[in-house]
């Protein structure tokens, strides 16, 4: 302002001297907007690497707005201006367009990282040995707990399916969340989720087969095997007949 002040102040007619003076503040002010249009693409380009990294977008994507590449500054004029700040508009209707989706998505994260809690709290003995009214509290809030992962989870899976769908339709793309397609990431934790609970009933059931072989081996002790000793006779067994019979003959002759 001090500069156009003082070029109003010089001038004096239309002479050559005037005509100079206007030529280089022309010039002057040239070099000032090119400066600003350089430094306003630049504000342009940290704002747009913000909504890249907020709307999730990858190297593809960003890589069809080439006029981002773009460095020569002497190629910084009024129309690549004009392109970044008309890209900027459509980053911005994309970001409030994905809020919604976003908002689902981190609620259903929330309660899956709550299902896992959950789990963990029911292995903890240790929870129920509170008193009274810290016991009811913690009881209560599991309750609460299994009310979301029992009604809400699958709800909000539903509801996601249907419109990350919608939305790959209707932009010929995926629905990213944290660089991974949201859709495949819903598939791989219902997955690992029925791979977990298989896994904890078959160790249940493992469990209980061992329960049952100790409860079977108390109810029926073996019996310990004796061992029968066979006394060997110090003579032989039978009667000696030889004897007996003169013995006999020797009682017959004393009564004759």
């Amino acid at each position: 302002e001090e500069e156009q002040m003082a070029f109003t102040d010089s001038v004096r007619g239309l002479g050559l001297d005037t005509l100079r003076k206007g030529e280089a503040e022309l010039q002057r002010l040239t070099a000032i907007k090119t400066e600003m249009i350089g430094q306003l693409i630049l504000e342009a380009r940290q704002e747009i690497e913000q909504l890249w990294d907020q709307i999730d977008a990858d190297e593809e994507y960003r890589d069809l707005f080439q006029a981002f590449c773009i460095s020569d500054e002497d190629s910084f004029d009024d129309k690549l201006l004009e392109e970044h700040e008309g890209y900027l508009n459509e980053l911005h209707a994309r970001y409030e367009e994905r809020k919604p989706i976003l908002r689902l998505i981190e609620r259903r994260e929330g309660i899956v990282k709550e299902r896992m809690d959950y789990e963990n709290l029911q292995k903890d003995p240790n929870r129920l040995k509170q008193r009274s009214g810290a016991l009811a509290r913690q009881l209560m809030e599991e309750e609460k707990m299994a009310r979301r992962i029992k009604r809400d989870l699958p709800k909000l899976t539903a509801v996601l399916n249907e419109k990350l769908a919608e939305w790959k339709e209707r932009h010929g793309e995926d629905f990213l969340y944290q660089r991974t397609v949201y859709l495949d990431e819903i598939a791989r934790q219902e997955d690992e989720w029925i791979a977990y609970k298989e896994q904890k009933h078959q160790k249940m059931l493992h469990r209980k087969h061992e329960e049952n072989s100790v409860v079977q081996t108390n109810a029926f002790p073996k019996k310990k095997h004796q061992h029968r000793v066979v006394r060997q006779p110090l003579g032989d067994a039978k009667p000696n007949t030889s004897r007996v019979a003169m013995a006999r003959t020797h009682r017959h002759a004393n009564h004759a």
